[in-house]
């Protein structure tokens, strides 16, 4: 639990992600419905989220959303993975359950809420919705190093390496989508987050994707638990690529989570907080 690292009014930063919060499970979330934060979800964000699931285990889940009042959908079929999808019943945001065993690459969250054995295990994807892909796909292939893995009717499916567990982002193209707004907002994905190595790699990174005309970076920013760098992509998705510190470093397994963490600028408030 954290507050945002930009800007002097506060908002709180939180992070959900397995016992240690590895790279790969991890989602933040801004709440700004109180700041009075508004957008829109539109084309040149992310639409969905999309988690891994065990194989065999969707009408679990299905169950488990519909008795806590979450309308879901059937289940569908994409890239020859089954998958649910539905949304944040409170903001809108778009989540998807995909089967598909990640061979213990990812140790799942122990709730008294979900079995282990049907548990959610990372990412598996985001969705970005978009008008048009050319340039895109472009940015993709060769400022990002993603392959092109295939097409099922609208999506585009991109991977690093041979894909896998969060390795995977597809494209989705709505010809007519309206434009989503891109400053923080209820309901809306503000930024997709990719790892790298280390610093000299983010570095590396940044150097090459203006080389090829990528300008519209930011200068490295420190977040607390890692130091991150910013980039407006083509499609108007914003691209993160960080060098993670890891939660253990400023407190033990046993207490993360358990208070809250005041960014830099707001320590002279931190007990009004």
């Amino acid at each position: 639990k954290t507050m945002f690292y930009d800007g002097a009014r506060p908002v709180y930063h939180l992070y959900f992600g397995n016992e240690l919060g590895e790279p790969g499970t991890l989602y933040t979330t801004f709440p700004v419905r109180q700041a009075g934060y508004t957008g829109k979800r539109g084309a040149g964000q992310i639409s969905a989220v999309s988690y891994n699931a065990p194989v065999g285990t969707l009408s679990w889940w299905q169950e488990h959303l519909i008795k806590r009042a979450v309308t879901v959908s059937e289940v569908r079929e994409r890239f020859g993975q089954k998958y649910l999808s539905f949304e944040h019943p409170d903001c809108g945001v778009g989540f998807e359950i995909i089967e598909q065993d990640t061979d213990g690459q990812f140790e799942p969250w122990d709730s008294p809420y979900v079995p282990k054995e049907v548990a959610l295990r990372g990412f598996h994807s985001w969705t970005a919705t978009l008008n048009r892909n050319e340039e895109m796909d472009s940015f993709m292939r060769n400022a990002w190093n993603l392959k092109p893995q295939g097409r099922d009717g609208n999506y585009q499916r991109y991977a690093f390496g041979n894909g896998g567990a969060a390795k995977v982002l597809d494209v989705y193209i709505d010809e007519d989508e309206r434009p989503g707004t891109w400053a923080l907002g209820e309901g809306q994905v503000h930024h997709a987050a990719f790892e790298v190595a280390d610093l000299d790699v983010q570095a590396a990174l940044k150097f090459d994707v203006e080389g090829l005309g990528y300008t519209d970076f930011s200068d490295r920013k420190h977040r607390g638990y890692f130091e991150s760098i910013y980039v407006r992509t083509p499609g108007g998705v914003l691209f993160e690529a960080s060098v993670t510190l890891g939660f253990t470093h400023d407190e033990s397994p046993e207490k993360l989570g358990s208070e809250v963490k005041v960014a830099p600028q707001l320590e002279g408030v931190k007990d009004e907080l």
